[in-house]
């Protein structure tokens, strides 16, 4: 449900940005890039699911969505390690998730990972 409301609001945002820009041909735009953090998406397939759903009988249906997942990172207060947190390391539903430092062991507030970072279209012209 969570990668549904989210799409709701991109689909609704990128068909407001085509109605701005004057485009009006269905079939013009034929691909999404979109950027988001990593503990903001909990499954691309539903992700990707709620967009072709939410796109059909607008100016998007047909198009593509690509999404490129940007990482969630951390920097250990302890000893400076600087890391990627893994997959399922981190609970996308804190506010400050915690993961263990794989260096030395110690607690890390997660950094980065969240939100949207950039949307962009490719449009045939």
């Amino acid at each position: 449900m969570h990668e549904y409301s989210l799409m709701e609001d991109v689909v609704s945002n990128l068909l407001e940005s085509l109605r701005r820009e004057g485009i009006t041909r269905a079939g013009a735009v034929k691909e999404i890039v979109l950027r988001i953090g990593a503990l903001d998406i909990h499954s691309e397939q539903s992700f990707k699911q709620a967009y072709e759903i939410l796109v059909k009988g607008t100016l998007l249906e047909g198009s593509q969505l690509q999404l490129e997942i940007i990482p969630a990172t951390y920097k250990c207060q302890a000893c400076g390690y600087e890391g990627t947190v893994g997959v399922g390391e981190a609970d996308g539903h804190q506010v400050e998730p915690v993961i263990e430092c794989s260096r030395c062991g110690q607690p890390c507030v997660v950094i980065g990972g969240r939100g949207m970072h950039a949307i962009d279209l490719v449009v045939e012209d």
